[in-house]
């Protein structure tokens, strides 16, 4: 599955554009289902996203950056509704695009008789998804959220439950404890088909369970709320597209009855947690081989025009002896195989460098800090290893530089010399695999 299969999984809008042109150069699944005509690609975003002769005056691409969203919200009149925004500068195919990610927050505004209640709820919601936001990570942004959503419900502690992978239990992910209340430990719950907490994750609603008010089928749950100190338990399940989960409070002292914070909060929860691993699998992907979860030849040029460590470096050039014979033989099953032999010998061997897959049959590793010593005992361990664990033979150059900063593409250049005095020493012959 590539990156636009996953972004078109999204139930949020999301398109790229480029920030000069206009030119619209991708629409998910969502986005494409509200545009006007299927052949949008290379026509300008303001006239197919908000019916707009002209780029938008309100247009946030002169305030985009690569380093971090810039969230706003709009009430889209070509479309009749109001979004939460999320904005941002990206590398789309090796060139700079504007990727906008639209959350449709129309159906989750909250209404309320209380003008007083409705205004702190509504700056209670602000205040979480700023700070979702705002957050470096998954866990600092639930976190965030589960400090809001406790405070506003004047709650002992609030909590995420997360369905583990193996689909049999629920485990607390994350929990916020009040500053007067006591610590309360969550244990790895198993689900049956019976249970309460199967009930309230199939609930398409917010729950409210009391201990004292609990059945005598669940006499043994109302035991463990009542051990923990626990009176009252609100819960509020997240939408099964992002995942099996509950978001809840515990002991709330203000405004049980209402439900909708911790509805609408599980909503966002979700939906940000969501796009934040989808996020992080997309980064990887960008940053790693699919096959053998080396680093790739995007993340080598990366770290040449990056900041260059200071000190010593060792750099290894490898490559594997007829990879073509070896598919066209044996078929690509066995060359693949090969590729991942090799990949996990360089990993055992050079503990903590950079190893790269250049391409098909090609490797490099990059060692900094390293003594001269040092490394070439982890050359010559590879090597043995790499000819004695192998079957079809891998060449094997290395070259060492008591300062990498000096000329990094020139030692490597010694690197590949090597390992191709080493390929001609294998085939009798000068010839590359």
């Amino acid at each position: 599955m590539g990156p636009q299969d996953l972004l078109d999984a999204l139930d949020e809008i999301v398109y790229v554009s480029d920030p000069n042109t206009y030119e619209l150069l991708y629409a998910n699944r969502r986005c494409r289902s509200l545009l006007p005509t299927r052949d949008y690609k290379g026509k300008p975003c303001y006239a197919l996203l908000q019916g707009q002769p002209a780029p938008c005056p309100y247009c946030t691409n002169a305030r985009l950056t690569p380093d971090k969203f810039y969230v706003w919200e709009f009430n889209n009149p070509s479309m009749g509704r109001h979004f939460l925004l999320k904005d941002k500068l990206i590398d789309w195919d090796g060139r700079p695009a504007r990727l906008e990610i639209a959350v449709d927050i129309t159906e989750q505004e909250l209404l309320s008789r209380d003008t007083a209640r409705k205004l702190e709820t509504e700056r209670t919601l602000v205040e979480c998804i700023r700070r979702l936001m705002d957050a470096a990570s998954s866990r600092e942004a639930a976190q965030a959220v589960l400090s809001c959503v406790g405070g506003f419900y004047q709650a002992s502690h609030a909590f995420l439950l997360e369905l583990h992978a193996s689909g049999r239990s629920v485990h607390c992910t994350q929990l916020w404890t009040a500053a007067d209340a006591e610590p309360l430990e969550f244990p790895s719950i198993s689900l049956s088909n019976g249970s309460l907490l199967n009930r309230l994750l199939e609930s398409p609603q917010a729950q409210c369970i009391l201990a004292e008010r609990l059945g005598p089928e669940y006499r043994q749950v109302a035991a463990q709320m009542q051990d923990a100190g626990v009176s009252a338990l609100l819960f509020a399940p997240l939408p099964h597209t992002f995942g099996r989960g509950l978001l809840g409070v515990a002991n709330a002292a203000s405004g049980i009855d209402d439900t909708r914070v911790l509805e609408s909060l599980a909503y966002f929860v979700g939906s940000e947690l969501s796009r934040r691993r989808l996020q992080s699998r997309l980064e990887y992907q960008n940053r790693h081989d699919a096959l053998t979860g080396l680093e790739n030849r995007l993340q080598y040029q990366r770290f040449l025009a990056g900041p260059i460590p200071a000190g010593p470096i060792g750099a290894v050039f490898c490559d594997i002896n007829s990879l073509k014979q070896i598919n066209d033989r044996y078929g690509h099953s066995r060359g693949d195989a090969v590729i991942m032999q090799t990949a996990d010998v360089l990993r055992a061997c050079f503990p903590g460098a950079h190893i790269y897959r250049m391409s098909g049959d090609e490797f490099v590793v990059l060692c900094p800090g390293v003594t001269q010593a040092r490394f070439e005992t982890m050359l010559a361990k590879a090597r043995d290893r790499l000819a004695s664990e192998t079957d079809y033979g891998v060449s094997l150059g290395g070259a060492w530089h008591a300062c990498a900063r000096e000329d990094l593409d020139e030692l490597v250049r010694a690197a590949d010399e090597s390992m191709y005095a080493d390929k001609q020493e294998h085939y009798g012959v000068p010839e590359h695999g």
